[in-house]
């Protein structure tokens, strides 16, 4: 894929500490500071990405839910019917989940932190 994009990894679905543990990822923060935006008065659209751009491309059914939590705030709750739970916390074992990963273009990820913010 052409042009900054970040990488969501399926995988980060599965865990606590997916997704960078909830924190922003550091290939945001550098797209921000070259462009000249101000992060720090934008949130990280993460939800929304993963609604977006992730979930609709895997080839397993997969259920979320979301958490108010300074971790993971998005985790696969069902992965074709089965409860994947207990997967967060590694008590179980991890489903594989297809593809694994997706790109989404820097300015997709723009427009919809611009757009949470309004």
């Amino acid at each position: 894929m052409g042009g900054p994009h970040l990488t969501l990894r399926s995988s980060s679905l599965l865990s606590k500490w997916g997704f960078n543990d909830g924190d922003d990822p550091e290939d945001w923060l550098d797209y921000c500071e070259a462009n000249g935006i101000d992060y720090t008065n934008l949130d990280f659209p993460l939800i929304p990405i993963v609604r977006r751009y992730l979930l609709p491309k895997l080839d397993q059914s997969v259920e979320v839910v979301e958490l108010e939590t300074c971790h993971n705030p998005i985790r696969a709750e069902t992965v074709d019917g089965q409860d994947v739970t207990e997967v967060w916390f590694g008590r179980a074992p991890e489903p594989t989940l297809t593809p694994e990963s997706v790109d989404v273009p820097m300015a997709d990820v723009l427009r919809l932190a611009l757009a949470e913010a309004a």
